[in-house]
């Protein structure tokens, strides 16, 4: 016999993302004047912290000795400035939904167009940061397991005497879990050397095997806005959720693949 009853509609509660991405990771900055005008040239990070290596020495020469006496290498030389990485440009996300024209309808699709973005933005955001990731950090190195491909980039990092971020596919973190590699602090996830892990889901086929060492995170971006526009003709309400966002770096330590 079919039932005259008609199923209950009920609506899911609207979930928080995942804290253990790259958007967990980042310092977000504020512009002071309220202008975004990163949107149109992107951000240039200046190193200050990083390829110092050629601007430092150890003096070695005899502390009486002549200045006719020293060689190249015990000239104090005012040293050379690393060049900055490329200009990190603005990425643009959006998600759009679409229903009939009563106001139910109206404030839902705002709400599921909001919530769409909300989730799915992350997601996208890695999948475009791990292009440059594997661009700016070069040549991986090989590695044999997930442990040795830590010990290559907190090698890497430990050169630095920085504390910084290693981005993995969220893929591996069970792996990590499995091997002891990962040190819970707070809601935060550290390697054993305390560098902040980043295991994303755009890295999952962004990055695959790759794991990349970064120096700390930087970001900009707006605020979300929800534009709506009505189509009568077709009895269509529609609402479209977007922002602009750019992520950088100082520096890309390293990298390294499991084989």
């Amino acid at each position: 016999m079919t039932s005259v009853f008609q199923p209950v509609k009920f609506d899911a509660p609207l979930v928080n993302p995942s804290p253990n991405g790259l958007f967990a990771a980042v310092a977000w900055q504020t512009d002071v004047d309220g202008r975004p005008r990163w949107l149109g040239g992107g951000v240039d990070v200046r190193v200050f912290n990083y390829g110092g290596e050629d601007s430092f020495g150890v003096w070695a020469a005899d502390w009486c000795g002549l200045q006719e006496d020293l060689d190249v290498g015990d000239v104090k030389d005012a040293g050379d400035r690393p060049e900055s990485l490329d200009t990190f440009v603005a990425l643009t996300t959006w998600a759009a939904d679409e229903c009939d024209l009563t106001r139910r309808s109206g404030d839902e699709v705002r709400a599921r167009a909001e919530q769409v973005h909300r989730l799915q933005e992350p997601n996208q955001a890695e999948a475009e940061v791990a292009e440059r990731l594997l661009s700016d950090a070069g040549a991986a190195t090989a590695a044999d397991d997930l442990v040795a491909a830590l010990g290559v980039l907190e090698g890497a990092l430990a050169k630095t005497n920085t504390l910084g971020v290693i981005h993995a596919g969220a893929q591996w973190a069970a792996v990590a879990a499995d091997k002891g590699l990962i040190v819970r602090s707070g809601s935060v996830l550290k390697s054993p050397m305390g560098h902040q892990w980043v295991f994303g889901g755009g890295y999952v086929a962004g990055l695959v095997n790759t794991l990349v060492a970064t120096s700390p995170l930087f970001g900009w971006r707006t605020d979300v806005k929800v534009h709506d526009a009505v189509k009568l003709e077709h009895n269509l309400f529609k609402a479209i959720a977007e922002r602009s966002l750019v992520i950088g770096y100082e520096a890309a330590v390293g990298a390294a693949v499991i084989q």
